[in-house]
């Protein structure tokens, strides 16, 4: 468990330090962030901001549900330009630790970092890309991420009055690099308020003693945690899913915040998502700096296909010209952040679609869950599919349940001979009941904020540390261009 990692901030220090030596008050700084969080006029061309893919109704994940319905890609800023992954929630992205990604002995994993991949250092760090991504914001110049553009719109914009009142009227006769980082703190400092980590769930007034869990959404929680008490390492319940080994919370209650996630990165499985239409984004001409050359062939390597490059200037993965000859020596392929599970099912109406995993392959609560039960069987009772064998689909009596994994290699999946559950595999072959799926189903959803608006919302002592000056962060490279 992470526990005294995941409860420190991402951020942290003393406030702002303005060229002209002026401190910014913290709620001003906020409250300009999140004009800036909503500023369609930031792109290239107008008309998409960070709310546009982060949706507060949707527990600031895409908050379209017809384009959820769809691929749950989000279109950029371009028309007919599209990233290769879903948004991730910025939701307690504030408490998560701080990139680049590391291995963490506790959970046998790497952890760290922002992103479906890590590869954002910090809130203001991840905050920069998105604008400087051709698939997204497209503030770009000869296809390369340009921060002066961003400078430029935002001293055109109405929020540039704004800018002046909380930095200095003279703030824009500073450098690119100092007005485009306190473009990027501002949105972080945002990003780091109780608006985006209100911790005001049902789960959070149960813990209280404020709120009661039903009969289902409690044996929920025991079986997401394996215990009675719905705390890990609580005396065991009758059966385990576990669901903490990746989606942990600490293990004595007010030891940290209750986040739901160990920030670590793991390959599930995913099966690819036929819809995404980043497959078809082959056009070099029409997007040359984010445009997809391995068409349909294309593999998302995640965490691998950024460490690799960033971490020992091989390609992404380890894998074609320029590679060692080690292959995946780190055993990271196909890993992907765990995210916070809190406002997992927050929807801003009923019948609203989101998607859910990196890809966005599902579109339900409890198809995932189920996904989480059953990677590894099939139609024929008793079958599993062995990912260990040469060909794990040979003379199945059965049809598979699901889809192949995108990336199948036995190194990096978790429980690829699908061992069950009593082995302590986190996914494959759980031996749930419908019953139990629904029951975990039911606890996930008491985890949207929102919950008894009347009570105060209270957030724990690990609060984050105010914003702090840090290095101005370069154009976004093209390695880096698929962002999310």
């Amino acid at each position: 468990m992470l526990l005294g990692w995941l409860a420190s901030p991402s951020m942290g220090g003393s406030p702002v330090l303005v060229p002209t030596g002026k401190i910014p008050s913290p709620v001003m700084i906020e409250s300009l962030g999140k004009a800036l969080f909503t500023d369609v006029n930031l792109s290239n061309p107008p008309g998409q901001s960070c709310s546009n893919c982060h949706g507060p109704d949707a527990g600031f994940k895409f908050p379209l549900s017809k384009i959820n319905a769809q691929s749950g890609i989000a279109p950029g800023a371009v028309k007919g330009r599209f990233g290769n992954r879903i948004p991730p929630t910025i939701n307690y992205a504030a408490y998560l630790p701080p990139g680049p990604p590391q291995f963490v002995g506790t959970v046998e994993a790497f952890a760290g970092g922002l992103f479906w991949d890590g590869h954002a250092n910090s809130l203001a760090d991840q905050a920069t890309q998105p604008f400087q991504n051709p698939n997204e914001m497209n503030d770009t110049l000869h296809n390369l991420g340009d921060p002066a553009l961003v400078v430029q719109k935002l001293q055109m914009d109405g929020n540039a009055y704004l800018f002046r009142q909380v930095y200095g009227n003279q703030i824009f006769s500073q450098s690119t690099a100092v007005v485009f980082n306190l473009i990027a703190q501002s949105i972080a400092a945002y990003e780091k308020s109780p608006e985006i980590s209100p911790f005001s769930s049902k789960y959070d007034q149960y813990t209280k003693g404020v709120a009661k869990l039903s009969e289902s959404e409690m044996r929920g929680l025991r079986l997401f945690t394996g215990s009675t008490t719905g705390r890990p390492g609580g005396p065991p319940y009758y059966k385990n899913a576990n669901c903490v080994d990746c989606h942990g919370i600490p293990r004595v209650a007010g030891a940290g915040p209750d986040l739901w996630t160990n920030s670590c990165f793991d390959n599930i499985g995913v099966p690819r998502n036929p819809a995404n239409p980043y497959y078809n984004q082959t056009n070099h001409v029409a997007d040359p700096a984010g445009y997809n050359p391995a068409g349909s062939s294309y593999v998302d390597l995640g965490l691998g296909g950024f460490f690799y490059p960033f971490q020992y200037q091989l390609p992404p993965g380890n894998i074609g010209p320029g590679n060692n000859g080690q292959g995946d020596f780190l055993g990271i392929n196909g890993d992907f952040k765990a995210p916070t599970l809190r406002n997992v099912d927050k929807k801003p109406r009923p019948g609203f679609v989101k998607r859910y995993t990196h890809n966005g392959f599902f579109t339900d609560l409890k198809t995932i869950v189920h996904f989480y039960n059953t990677r590894n069987l099939t139609t024929y009772p008793g079958e599993v599919i062995d990912f260990t064998a040469a060909n794990p689909y040979a003379n199945l009596k059965g049809t598979p349940l699901w889809p192949p994994p995108e990336y199948p290699n036995p190194t990096t999946l978790q429980n690829p001979t699908g061992a069950f559950n009593s082995s302590g595999a986190q996914v494959g072959n759980l031996g749930l009941t419908d019953a139990e799926e629904n029951d975990i189903v039911a606890f996930l959803k008491t985890l949207t904020d929102g919950y008894g608006q009347s009570f105060p919302v209270a957030v724990p002592t690990a609060t984050p540390a105010p914003v702090t000056a840090q290095p101005a962060v370069p154009a976004i490279s093209p390695m880096a261009r698929k962002g999310r």
